[in-house]
């Protein structure tokens, strides 16, 4: 029974992560800002990572584990490798949305990371220690990043920074608690708790932490609901542009929009141009007729269609 829930409750954080990154990659093709790349990148990353204690149910199956195995990292370098994309990507998200262009602050924390990573591997000999060392690396660098947060925050008290940032008090020190959550986590299962009281098919948790899967998943509904609320506004309010590629997208959606809604040829090139953001007086200068001509075309396309407004019938239009 306890399996089946381990099941399906890994189940759900992949799920949760995966729609957060779907949602996040969305956005930016949407936008093309890059806070929304690189949150993709850090749930894709997060995704693989929750996924690597799976790789020996389905490699070795068969393999009796003893009560050392508890202990032993049994891919060091793919969880380093993971952990180092999804935290990196997630610090570039910040470090992007509090406009911080320096390398050494954008770069150099994850540099330390992987040094001290590697460290904790090849130079602890206690297999209990080396374990707890090189998880939290992770949550060190968590720290550092809360800290540095905290340090702006403090230290521009009369700019956009700290109003940005203070809309987020509440989520920042929930955060730090969860961080503080993992911490206390690892000290349990990795340097006091006696993997003999479980069975083998749990010893699972030795490489995941339900506290750093609560602190991802309570950063993911904030992103997830951000993005909701941004593409919800672009769909409300849809951006007007008169480029390339949306004359072609225009084309591949006008001929079915206007046999649906029985446009005629006229009608039919007058939505074009107002799809692409023109006002009645660009389209009667762009088409060489007469205001009142464009607005009467205007007037009988939204009958037609069934919209009050412009707004309502570029939505309408993107809407399929």
């Amino acid at each position: 029974m306890g399996y089946i829930m381990l099941f399906y409750y890994s189940l759900t954080i992949l799920l949760s992560i995966a729609l957060t990154s779907a949602i996040s990659l969305s956005s930016y093709f949407v936008t093309r800002r890059k806070t929304f790349l690189y949150l993709t990148i850090t749930f894709v990353a997060y995704f693989f990572d929750c996924s690597i204690p799976f790789q020996h149910d389905f490699l070795t199956p068969q393999v009796t584990l003893e009560t050392p195995s508890f202990w032993d990292i049994s891919t060091p370098y793919t969880f380093l490798t993971t952990g180092a994309i999804f935290l990196q990507a997630m610090w570039l998200a910040v470090c992007q949305y509090i406009d911080e262009r320096r390398p050494a602050v954008r770069f150099g924390p994850i540099v330390a990371f992987i040094v001290l990573s590697v460290g904790a591997l090849v130079l602890t000999d206690n297999i209990r220690w080396r374990e707890f060392l090189y998880f939290n690396t992770r949550e060190l660098l968590l720290f550092w990043m809360l800290g540095y947060l905290g340090y702006v925050y403090i230290s521009h008290r009369n700019d956009a920074i700290h109003d940005a940032l203070s809309r987020y008090v509440r989520a920042y020190f929930v955060a730090l608690l969860l961080v503080v959550a993992i911490v206390v986590e690892n000290v349990y299962i990795q340097l006091i708790f006696d993997p003999g009281d479980i069975p083998d098919t749990a010893w699972f948790f030795a490489e995941r932490s339900i506290a750093e899967n609560a602190l991802m998943l309570y950063v993911a509904s904030h992103v997830f609901r951000t993005c909701w609320k941004m593409l919800s506004l672009r769909f409300e309010q849809p951006p007007e542009r008169s480029d390339a590629p949306m004359s072609e997208s225009i084309d591949r959606v006008m001929p079915m929009y206007a046999k649906r809604n029985n446009l005629s040829k006229r009608e039919t090139e007058v939505l074009a141009l107002i799809v692409m953001g023109k006002d009645n007086q660009n389209i009667a200068s762009e088409m060489t007729l007469s205001l009142n001509t464009v607005k009467v075309h205007v007037h009988n396309i939204l009958k037609k269609t069934g919209q009050q407004n412009r707004q309502a019938l570029i939505r309408d239009f993107w809407k399929n």
